[in-house]
Protein backbone atom coordinates (compact mmCIF):
# COMPACT_ATOMS: atom_id res chain seq x y z
CA UNK A 1 0.00 0.00 0.00
CA UNK A 2 1.65 3.54 -1.25
CA UNK A 3 0.21 6.76 0.45
CA UNK A 4 -2.44 8.14 -0.87
CA UNK A 5 -1.59 11.99 0.04
CA UNK A 6 2.20 11.84 0.87
CA UNK A 7 5.16 9.85 -0.65
CA UNK A 8 5.10 7.40 2.81
CA UNK A 9 5.80 4.12 1.79
CA UNK A 10 3.26 2.66 4.17
CA UNK A 11 4.16 -1.09 3.32
CA UNK A 12 7.59 -0.78 3.53
CA UNK A 13 7.60 0.98 7.03
CA UNK A 14 5.08 -1.29 8.35
CA UNK A 15 6.50 -4.51 7.50
CA UNK A 16 9.89 -2.90 8.66
CA UNK A 17 8.88 -1.85 12.15
CA UNK A 18 6.92 -4.78 12.64
CA UNK A 19 10.01 -7.16 11.82
CA UNK A 20 11.94 -5.05 13.91
CA UNK A 21 10.00 -5.64 16.83
CA UNK A 22 9.88 -9.86 16.49
CA UNK A 23 12.94 -9.86 15.95
CA UNK A 24 14.40 -10.69 19.61
CA UNK A 25 11.57 -12.76 20.12
CA UNK A 26 12.17 -14.65 16.84
CA UNK A 27 15.65 -15.37 17.33
CA UNK A 28 15.35 -16.14 20.73
CA UNK A 29 12.76 -19.09 19.82
CA UNK A 30 14.81 -20.17 17.13
CA UNK A 31 17.68 -20.54 19.38
CA UNK A 32 15.67 -22.74 21.45
CA UNK A 33 13.84 -24.65 18.65
CA UNK A 34 17.77 -25.26 17.76
CA UNK A 35 18.78 -26.52 21.23
CA UNK A 36 15.72 -28.59 22.15
CA UNK A 37 16.05 -30.27 18.61
CA UNK A 38 19.91 -31.28 19.47
CA UNK A 39 18.80 -32.51 22.67
CA UNK A 40 16.10 -35.08 20.93
CA UNK A 41 18.26 -35.96 18.78
CA UNK A 42 21.48 -36.63 21.31
CA UNK A 43 19.09 -38.71 23.63
CA UNK A 44 17.38 -40.80 20.72
CA UNK A 45 21.51 -41.33 19.50
CA UNK A 46 22.02 -42.45 23.27
CA UNK A 47 18.42 -44.17 23.37
CA UNK A 48 20.00 -46.07 20.15
CA UNK A 49 23.37 -47.03 22.10
CA UNK A 50 22.01 -48.03 25.13
CA UNK A 51 19.01 -50.53 23.83
CA UNK A 52 22.16 -51.81 21.53
CA UNK A 53 23.75 -53.00 25.22
CA UNK A 54 20.99 -53.79 26.83
CA UNK A 55 20.26 -56.24 24.56
CA UNK A 56 24.31 -57.84 24.29
CA UNK A 57 24.42 -57.28 28.25
CA UNK A 58 21.37 -59.73 28.26
CA UNK A 59 23.01 -62.09 25.73
CA UNK A 60 26.17 -61.87 27.45
CA UNK A 61 24.03 -63.58 31.36
CA UNK A 62 21.96 -65.28 29.55
CA UNK A 63 21.90 -69.08 29.49
CA UNK A 64 22.34 -69.59 25.79
CA UNK A 65 25.27 -68.12 25.91
CA UNK A 66 26.71 -69.31 28.98
CA UNK A 67 25.53 -72.85 28.47
CA UNK A 68 25.83 -73.03 25.06
CA UNK A 69 26.21 -76.43 23.49
CA UNK A 70 27.76 -77.95 20.37
CA UNK A 71 26.79 -81.08 18.62
CA UNK A 72 28.40 -83.60 16.04
CA UNK A 73 26.93 -85.67 14.09
CA UNK A 74 29.03 -88.99 12.18
CA UNK A 75 28.77 -88.54 8.25
CA UNK A 76 25.92 -90.33 7.08
CA UNK A 77 24.54 -91.10 10.09
CA UNK A 78 20.97 -91.10 9.28
CA UNK A 79 19.70 -88.85 11.77
CA UNK A 80 20.25 -84.87 12.37
CA UNK A 81 20.65 -83.46 15.97
CA UNK A 82 20.02 -79.61 17.62
CA UNK A 83 20.76 -79.40 21.31
CA UNK A 84 19.60 -76.41 23.23
CA UNK A 85 21.71 -74.19 25.86
CA UNK A 86 22.46 -76.70 29.04
CA UNK A 87 21.26 -80.04 27.06
CA UNK A 88 22.98 -82.90 28.44
CA UNK A 89 26.79 -82.95 27.66
CA UNK A 90 27.98 -86.82 26.89
CA UNK A 91 29.04 -89.48 23.52
CA UNK A 92 25.80 -91.49 22.42
CA UNK A 93 25.58 -94.35 20.22
CA UNK A 94 22.45 -93.83 17.76
CA UNK A 95 21.23 -96.64 15.46
CA UNK A 96 18.38 -96.07 13.22
CA UNK A 97 16.24 -98.89 12.76
CA UNK A 98 13.40 -97.46 10.90
CA UNK A 99 11.78 -94.74 9.67
CA UNK A 100 8.14 -93.53 10.84
CA UNK A 101 6.07 -93.78 7.39
CA UNK A 102 2.72 -92.58 6.82
CA UNK A 103 -0.28 -94.55 5.49
CA UNK A 104 -1.56 -94.04 1.78
CA UNK A 105 -4.96 -95.92 0.58
CA UNK A 106 -5.97 -95.99 -2.66
CA UNK A 107 -9.27 -97.30 -4.58
CA UNK A 108 -10.14 -99.22 -7.71
CA UNK A 109 -10.31 -97.54 -10.86
CA UNK A 110 -13.13 -95.67 -12.30
CA UNK A 111 -14.04 -94.50 -15.77
CA UNK A 112 -13.27 -90.73 -14.53
CA UNK A 113 -13.22 -88.47 -11.75
CA UNK A 114 -17.14 -87.73 -12.52
CA UNK A 115 -18.48 -91.57 -12.14
CA UNK A 116 -21.06 -92.28 -10.06
CA UNK A 117 -20.30 -94.18 -7.21
CA UNK A 118 -22.88 -94.44 -4.66
CA UNK A 119 -24.26 -93.08 -1.09
CA UNK A 120 -24.36 -93.51 2.02
CA UNK A 121 -22.04 -92.51 4.93
CA UNK A 122 -18.43 -92.96 5.17
CA UNK A 123 -16.42 -93.24 8.46
CA UNK A 124 -13.13 -92.68 8.82
CA UNK A 125 -10.87 -93.62 11.42
CA UNK A 126 -7.42 -91.57 12.12
CA UNK A 127 -5.54 -91.38 15.32
CA UNK A 128 -7.90 -90.05 18.18
CA UNK A 129 -10.43 -88.99 15.10
CA UNK A 130 -13.26 -90.30 14.11
CA UNK A 131 -15.28 -88.32 10.49
CA UNK A 132 -18.67 -88.95 9.19
CA UNK A 133 -18.68 -87.94 5.80
CA UNK A 134 -22.44 -88.00 4.32
CA UNK A 135 -22.19 -88.80 0.53
CA UNK A 136 -25.42 -87.66 -1.16
CA UNK A 137 -27.30 -87.84 -4.91
CA UNK A 138 -25.34 -84.44 -5.46
CA UNK A 139 -21.34 -85.66 -3.97
CA UNK A 140 -21.79 -89.61 -5.23
CA UNK A 141 -19.01 -88.84 -7.78
CA UNK A 142 -15.26 -89.73 -7.59
CA UNK A 143 -14.82 -86.20 -7.54
CA UNK A 144 -17.79 -84.87 -5.01
CA UNK A 145 -16.12 -88.07 -2.25
CA UNK A 146 -12.54 -86.21 -2.51
CA UNK A 147 -14.06 -83.20 -2.05
CA UNK A 148 -16.79 -83.88 0.82
CA UNK A 149 -13.56 -85.67 2.96
CA UNK A 150 -11.64 -82.91 2.13
CA UNK A 151 -14.16 -80.60 3.51
CA UNK A 152 -15.12 -82.52 6.46
CA UNK A 153 -11.33 -83.18 7.45
CA UNK A 154 -10.50 -79.29 7.30
CA UNK A 155 -6.82 -79.91 6.50
CA UNK A 156 -6.26 -82.22 9.34
CA UNK A 157 -4.99 -85.73 9.68
CA UNK A 158 -5.84 -86.63 6.18
CA UNK A 159 -5.77 -85.87 2.76
CA UNK A 160 -8.07 -87.13 -0.59
CA UNK A 161 -7.19 -86.70 -3.89
CA UNK A 162 -7.63 -88.46 -7.60
CA UNK A 163 -5.01 -89.65 -9.17
CA UNK A 164 -5.43 -91.39 -13.05
CA UNK A 165 -3.39 -94.34 -14.48
CA UNK A 166 -3.84 -96.85 -16.60
CA UNK A 167 -6.17 -98.32 -14.76
CA UNK A 168 -8.93 -95.50 -14.49
CA UNK A 169 -9.21 -92.41 -12.04
CA UNK A 170 -8.28 -93.67 -8.22
CA UNK A 171 -9.57 -92.25 -4.61
CA UNK A 172 -6.14 -92.06 -2.57
CA UNK A 173 -6.37 -91.43 1.21
CA UNK A 174 -3.06 -90.11 2.51
CA UNK A 175 -2.96 -89.78 6.71
CA UNK A 176 -1.00 -86.72 7.30
CA UNK A 177 1.08 -87.88 10.00
CA UNK A 178 3.29 -90.71 10.29
CA UNK A 179 2.96 -93.90 12.74
CA UNK A 180 0.98 -96.56 13.30
CA UNK A 181 -1.43 -94.59 15.87
CA UNK A 182 -2.06 -92.46 12.89
CA UNK A 183 -3.35 -95.24 10.44
CA UNK A 184 -6.78 -95.09 8.54
CA UNK A 185 -9.58 -97.27 8.38
CA UNK A 186 -12.75 -96.81 6.34
CA UNK A 187 -16.54 -98.27 7.15
CA UNK A 188 -19.68 -97.36 5.72
CA UNK A 189 -23.44 -97.64 6.63
CA UNK A 190 -26.92 -96.45 4.80
CA UNK A 191 -26.87 -95.57 1.25
CA UNK A 192 -26.89 -98.17 -2.02
CA UNK A 193 -24.13 -100.07 -0.92
CA UNK A 194 -21.65 -98.22 -3.56
CA UNK A 195 -19.28 -96.78 -1.12
CA UNK A 196 -18.40 -99.74 -0.41
CA UNK A 197 -15.13 -99.84 -3.46
CA UNK A 198 -13.64 -97.18 0.13
CA UNK A 199 -13.71 -99.68 2.89
CA UNK A 200 -10.36 -100.93 4.74
CA UNK A 201 -10.54 -102.34 8.02
CA UNK A 202 -6.38 -102.24 8.46
CA UNK A 203 -5.83 -105.14 5.97
CA UNK A 204 -8.74 -105.77 3.18
CA UNK A 205 -11.28 -104.17 2.02
CA UNK A 206 -12.54 -102.18 -1.26
CA UNK A 207 -9.14 -100.16 -0.83
CA UNK A 208 -5.21 -101.37 -1.35
CA UNK A 209 -2.84 -100.14 0.74
CA UNK A 210 0.21 -98.45 -1.27
CA UNK A 211 2.14 -97.45 1.75
CA UNK A 212 1.91 -98.63 5.41
CA UNK A 213 1.78 -96.82 8.21
CA UNK A 214 5.01 -97.70 10.13
CA UNK A 215 6.80 -96.32 13.80
CA UNK A 216 10.26 -95.20 14.08
CA UNK A 217 12.52 -97.22 15.87
CA UNK A 218 16.12 -95.84 17.13
CA UNK A 219 18.35 -97.81 19.47
CA UNK A 220 21.19 -95.13 21.87
CA UNK A 221 23.66 -96.59 23.80
CA UNK A 222 21.38 -100.20 23.04
CA UNK A 223 18.43 -98.68 24.07
CA UNK A 224 15.35 -98.77 22.12
CA UNK A 225 13.04 -96.30 21.21
CA UNK A 226 9.75 -96.57 19.67
CA UNK A 227 7.48 -93.73 17.98
CA UNK A 228 5.04 -92.45 15.24
CA UNK A 229 7.33 -89.49 14.20
CA UNK A 230 10.55 -89.03 12.78
CA UNK A 231 11.37 -86.05 15.27
CA UNK A 232 12.69 -86.92 18.45
CA UNK A 233 12.55 -83.72 20.95
CA UNK A 234 13.46 -85.92 24.22
CA UNK A 235 15.46 -88.80 23.40
CA UNK A 236 18.25 -87.00 25.64
CA UNK A 237 17.56 -83.94 27.79
CA UNK A 238 17.97 -80.69 25.64
CA UNK A 239 18.47 -82.58 22.21
CA UNK A 240 16.46 -83.16 19.41
CA UNK A 241 17.14 -85.58 16.74
CA UNK A 242 15.65 -85.23 13.20
CA UNK A 243 16.01 -89.22 11.13
CA UNK A 244 16.28 -88.96 8.08
CA UNK A 245 17.34 -92.65 6.85
CA UNK A 246 17.61 -96.03 8.10
CA UNK A 247 20.81 -97.69 8.99
CA UNK A 248 19.69 -101.21 10.36
CA UNK A 249 22.48 -102.73 11.99
CA UNK A 250 24.97 -99.33 12.20
CA UNK A 251 25.71 -97.14 14.99
CA UNK A 252 26.63 -93.86 14.90
CA UNK A 253 28.56 -91.42 16.84
CA UNK A 254 26.32 -88.50 19.11
CA UNK A 255 28.39 -85.61 20.76
CA UNK A 256 27.04 -83.40 23.06
CA UNK A 257 29.77 -80.33 24.35
CA UNK A 258 30.05 -77.50 25.71
CA UNK A 259 30.17 -74.36 22.99
CA UNK A 260 32.64 -71.89 23.93
CA UNK A 261 32.26 -70.03 20.96
CA UNK A 262 28.60 -68.72 21.64
CA UNK A 263 30.47 -67.05 24.78
CA UNK A 264 32.91 -65.71 22.93
CA UNK A 265 30.79 -64.00 20.36
CA UNK A 266 28.45 -62.50 23.17
CA UNK A 267 31.47 -61.17 25.05
CA UNK A 268 32.55 -59.70 21.41
CA UNK A 269 29.08 -58.19 21.02
CA UNK A 270 29.19 -56.43 24.77
CA UNK A 271 32.65 -55.18 23.93
CA UNK A 272 31.34 -53.31 20.89
CA UNK A 273 28.06 -52.22 22.19
CA UNK A 274 29.50 -50.91 25.57
CA UNK A 275 32.27 -48.97 23.38
CA UNK A 276 29.45 -47.90 21.38
CA UNK A 277 27.55 -46.58 24.44
CA UNK A 278 30.73 -44.71 25.59
CA UNK A 279 30.99 -42.87 22.20
CA UNK A 280 27.14 -41.81 22.44
CA UNK A 281 27.76 -40.73 25.99
CA UNK A 282 30.98 -38.81 24.67
CA UNK A 283 29.43 -36.90 21.17
CA UNK A 284 26.10 -36.32 23.78
CA UNK A 285 28.30 -34.43 26.54
CA UNK A 286 31.23 -33.31 24.67
CA UNK A 287 32.71 -29.59 24.88
CA UNK A 288 34.76 -27.91 22.05
CA UNK A 289 37.44 -25.84 24.12
CA UNK A 290 38.06 -24.27 20.66
CA UNK A 291 34.57 -22.71 19.79
CA UNK A 292 33.56 -22.98 23.04
CA UNK A 293 30.57 -24.72 22.14
CA UNK A 294 28.90 -27.39 24.38
CA UNK A 295 27.43 -30.43 23.19
CA UNK A 296 23.63 -30.82 23.18
CA UNK A 297 23.68 -32.76 26.62
CA UNK A 298 26.82 -31.57 28.08
CA UNK A 299 26.08 -31.02 32.03
CA UNK A 300 22.95 -33.28 31.98
CA UNK A 301 22.46 -34.88 35.29
CA UNK A 302 20.92 -38.32 34.01
CA UNK A 303 23.68 -39.10 31.44
CA UNK A 304 26.39 -38.14 33.77
CA UNK A 305 24.54 -40.58 36.33
CA UNK A 306 24.61 -43.47 33.48
CA UNK A 307 27.71 -42.92 33.07
CA UNK A 308 29.00 -42.93 36.28
CA UNK A 309 27.13 -45.97 36.69
CA UNK A 310 28.34 -48.18 33.77
CA UNK A 311 31.77 -47.24 34.77
CA UNK A 312 31.24 -48.94 38.03
CA UNK A 313 30.19 -51.68 36.60
CA UNK A 314 33.28 -52.65 35.03
CA UNK A 315 35.87 -51.47 37.58
CA UNK A 316 34.48 -53.62 40.13
CA UNK A 317 35.07 -56.02 38.06
CA UNK A 318 38.43 -55.24 36.17
CA UNK A 319 40.27 -57.98 37.73
CA UNK A 320 37.99 -60.55 36.82
CA UNK A 321 37.50 -58.76 32.81
CA UNK A 322 41.20 -58.78 32.84
CA UNK A 323 41.36 -62.51 33.52
CA UNK A 324 39.52 -63.18 30.74
CA UNK A 325 41.11 -60.71 28.06
CA UNK A 326 38.94 -57.98 28.33
CA UNK A 327 41.04 -54.87 29.68
CA UNK A 328 39.73 -50.96 29.70
CA UNK A 329 42.10 -48.56 27.98
CA UNK A 330 43.04 -45.50 28.44
CA UNK A 331 40.22 -43.69 26.48
CA UNK A 332 37.44 -45.78 28.75
CA UNK A 333 36.42 -48.16 26.34
CA UNK A 334 37.25 -51.77 26.21
CA UNK A 335 38.95 -54.40 24.39
CA UNK A 336 38.70 -58.09 24.19
CA UNK A 337 41.82 -60.36 23.86
CA UNK A 338 39.89 -63.23 21.69
CA UNK A 339 42.78 -65.94 22.63
CA UNK A 340 42.70 -64.90 26.02
CA UNK A 341 39.12 -65.16 26.29
CA UNK A 342 39.41 -68.75 24.76
CA UNK A 343 41.88 -69.81 27.22
CA UNK A 344 39.57 -68.70 30.54
CA UNK A 345 37.20 -70.49 29.54
CA UNK A 346 39.62 -74.00 28.36
CA UNK A 347 40.88 -73.87 31.70
CA UNK A 348 38.25 -72.17 34.13
CA UNK A 349 34.81 -72.14 32.59
CA UNK A 350 33.19 -71.95 35.67
CA UNK A 351 35.18 -68.50 36.98
CA UNK A 352 33.77 -67.49 33.49
CA UNK A 353 30.12 -68.39 33.72
CA UNK A 354 30.58 -66.57 37.22
CA UNK A 355 31.49 -63.44 35.77
CA UNK A 356 28.41 -63.72 33.86
CA UNK A 357 25.85 -65.02 35.75
CA UNK A 358 22.69 -63.73 34.79
CA UNK A 359 21.68 -62.70 38.61
CA UNK A 360 25.39 -61.12 39.80
CA UNK A 361 27.65 -60.98 36.82
CA UNK A 362 28.83 -57.76 34.89
CA UNK A 363 26.44 -58.03 32.53
CA UNK A 364 22.88 -58.64 34.68
CA UNK A 365 24.31 -55.48 36.77
CA UNK A 366 24.28 -53.24 33.15
CA UNK A 367 21.07 -54.68 32.53
CA UNK A 368 19.70 -53.36 35.67
CA UNK A 369 20.88 -49.62 35.46
CA UNK A 370 19.55 -49.45 31.64
CA UNK A 371 16.48 -50.55 32.94
CA UNK A 372 15.86 -47.89 34.84
CA UNK A 373 17.06 -45.55 31.66
CA UNK A 374 15.08 -47.60 28.81
CA UNK A 375 11.92 -49.27 31.04
CA UNK A 376 8.18 -47.63 29.95
CA UNK A 377 8.20 -44.37 32.46
CA UNK A 378 11.58 -44.73 32.74
CA UNK A 379 14.56 -41.55 32.88
CA UNK A 380 14.45 -41.41 29.07
CA UNK A 381 10.90 -41.40 28.49
CA UNK A 382 10.15 -39.00 31.09
CA UNK A 383 12.97 -36.86 29.04
CA UNK A 384 11.52 -37.29 26.09
CA UNK A 385 8.06 -36.29 27.29
CA UNK A 386 9.53 -33.29 28.97
CA UNK A 387 11.59 -32.52 25.76
CA UNK A 388 7.84 -32.84 23.64
CA UNK A 389 6.22 -30.60 26.05
CA UNK A 390 8.45 -28.07 25.90
CA UNK A 391 8.61 -28.23 21.63
CA UNK A 392 4.97 -28.16 22.05
CA UNK A 393 4.83 -24.66 24.36
CA UNK A 394 7.49 -23.45 21.92
CA UNK A 395 4.88 -23.93 19.18
CA UNK A 396 2.02 -22.32 21.27
CA UNK A 397 4.13 -18.96 21.78
CA UNK A 398 5.03 -19.06 18.20
CA UNK A 399 1.48 -18.86 17.19
CA UNK A 400 0.78 -16.21 20.04
CA UNK A 401 3.52 -14.08 18.68
CA UNK A 402 2.32 -14.38 15.10
CA UNK A 403 -0.64 -13.45 16.57
CA UNK A 404 0.70 -10.20 18.86
CA UNK A 405 2.53 -9.04 15.61
CA UNK A 406 -0.60 -9.16 13.27
CA UNK A 407 -2.49 -6.93 16.39
CA UNK A 408 1.03 -5.03 16.26
CA UNK A 409 0.78 -4.69 12.43
CA UNK A 410 -3.22 -3.93 12.54
CA UNK A 411 -1.95 -0.83 14.95
CA UNK A 412 1.30 0.26 13.17
CA UNK A 413 -1.43 0.50 9.61
CA UNK A 414 -3.55 2.26 11.11
CA UNK A 415 -0.97 4.81 12.70
CA UNK A 416 0.43 5.46 9.28
CA UNK A 417 -2.61 5.81 7.58
CA UNK A 418 -4.19 8.18 9.59
CA UNK A 419 -0.94 9.90 9.32
CA UNK A 420 -0.73 9.91 5.38
CA UNK A 421 -3.91 11.36 6.21
CA UNK A 422 -3.18 13.89 7.58
CA UNK A 423 -0.12 15.05 5.53
CA UNK A 424 -2.49 14.89 3.09
CA UNK A 425 -4.59 17.47 4.72
CA UNK A 426 -1.46 19.11 5.48
CA UNK A 427 -0.47 19.61 1.75
CA UNK A 428 -4.32 20.70 0.65
CA UNK A 429 -3.53 23.75 3.32
CA UNK A 430 0.24 24.39 1.98
CA UNK A 431 -1.30 24.74 -1.33
CA UNK A 432 -3.93 27.04 -0.83
CA UNK A 433 -2.33 29.41 1.36
CA UNK A 434 0.73 29.37 -1.21
CA UNK A 435 -2.38 30.22 -3.46
CA UNK A 436 -4.09 32.88 -1.79
CA UNK A 437 -0.35 34.47 -0.95
CA UNK A 438 0.42 34.02 -4.28
CA UNK A 439 -2.21 36.45 -4.70
CA UNK A 440 -1.90 39.41 -3.04
CA UNK A 441 -0.23 42.31 -4.05
CA UNK A 442 3.59 42.30 -4.07
CA UNK A 443 3.87 38.73 -4.43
Amino acid sequence: MSAIGSSLDVNGIVSQLVAAERAPTDARNDRTSRQLQAQISALGSLRSAFSTLRTSADALSGNAARNARNVTVEKDAGFTATATAGAALGQYRVEVEALATAQKLASAGFADSESAVGTGTLTLNFGETTLDVEIDGESNTLAGIRDAINVAAGGEGILATIIESDAGSHLVLSASKTGTANAITVTTSGGDGGLSAFTFDGATGGMQQQAAAADAIVHIDGLTRTLSENRIADLVPGVTVELTRAEPGTEFNLGVASDPSAQRNAAKAFVNAYNGAHGAIASATAYNTSTQVAAALNGDAMVRGASRDLRAHLSSNVVELKAVGITVEKDGKLKIDEAAFNKAIAEDPAAVSALFDEETGIGAGVTRTLDTLLDDDGLMDSRSDSLDARTKALDSQRLALDRRMGQVEARYRAQFVALDGLVAQLQSTSNYLAQQLANLPGF
